[in-house]
């Protein structure tokens, strides 16, 4: 396959409430790492916060680096299946306001999780109340250049409870500002990342790129669990939507530390993935 798809690698920082943002993005771009994702712990700097914009924007242009993608608020009040109303109303100004704030920084796309899987609700109308948190969230998002990623699953008890059932949903809900952020550690566990990918394919935005054991939701680099990378890859490029692909490793829990975290050299990080996707026959091609 020749290299036909020449895509950017977003390097997600790996942060926690203590780490010194500044300082963290000063270091991944002397080791040459040009792109970022944002997500809502940049360190210190709470970036839900309306004077967050310009302390991130400061350091951005100071260090040289490109914020394209963004991870939506991911906790339980954030969760995009709200079914009342007051509280979907709490969860779609919160994340248009972050979603705003990082297209304001050059974000364009935007990881929404969708939540748990409604007990005792028929099926039919499980999605009803993921589509009118949409039905409020698409206009900023069309208007700022924006595609909402909803995130694939790693567990039958969440929405969706398999690619085809969140494949179903986006082709019904029609629109170009909203696709899906592939996970492919999330895939891995679930039904297989090569087989879960085929199904999303025409919707996929973004990838979240990361290992694990087949069982643990473990954000490892690649080559330290037993995803098929190799096998993998040269699905990429077949994706029509994909605007970049993302690291996502050495994440810590939400709302764990750095402490508790494997880490590792951001430039030896950068450089593996960038060595898998370019590698012979990848069908893409990650710059420098």
């Amino acid at each position: 396959m020749s290299r036909e798809r020449t895509l950017r690698l977003a390097y997600l920082p790996p942060l926690d409430p203590g780490s010194d943002f500044a300082a963290v993005c000063r270091d991944i771009a002397a080791d040459g790492i040009t792109h970022i994702v944002l997500q809502e712990v940049c360190g210190a700097i709470d970036f839900t916060r309306a004077d967050a914009g310009p302390q991130v924007e400061r350091v951005l242009r100071e260090t040289g680096l490109k914020a394209i993608a963004c991870h939506g608020l991911e906790h339980a009040p954030y969760l995009l299946y709200k079914p009342d109303a007051v509280e979907r109303e709490r969860m779609v100004a919160a994340q248009r306001e972050m979603m705003l704030r990082a297209a304001g920084l050059g974000a364009v796309t935007y990881v929404l999780h969708l939540g748990n899987y409604p007990v005792g609700v028929e099926e039919e109308e499980v999605w009803g109340p993921v589509a009118r948190a949409l039905d409020e969230l698409v206009p900023a998002a069309e208007a700022a250049g924006v595609e909402l990623a909803l995130e694939n699953s790693f567990r039958s008890t969440y929405l969706a409870r398999n690619g085809a059932e969140l494949a179903a949903f986006v082709a019904r809900y029609d629109h170009p500002a909203v696709g899906v952020c592939f996970d492919v550690g999330h895939a891995h566990i679930l039904e297989g990342a090569v087989e879960t990918l085929e199904v999303l394919r025409p919707h996929i935005v973004t990838m979240h790129l990361h290992d694990n054991d087949g069982v643990r939701d473990q954000h490892l680099i690649p080559g330290r669990g037993t995803v098929d990378w190799g096998t993998f890859i040269p699905h990429i490029a077949t994706c029509p939507r994909l605007r970049h692909v993302e690291t996502e490793a050495i994440k810590p829990d939400l709302g764990g530390t750095l402490a508790e975290t494997e880490q590792h050299p951001p430039a030896e990080v950068y450089a593996l993935y960038r060595s898998l996707l370019n590698a012979t026959g990848s069908g893409v091609y990650v710059p420098e």
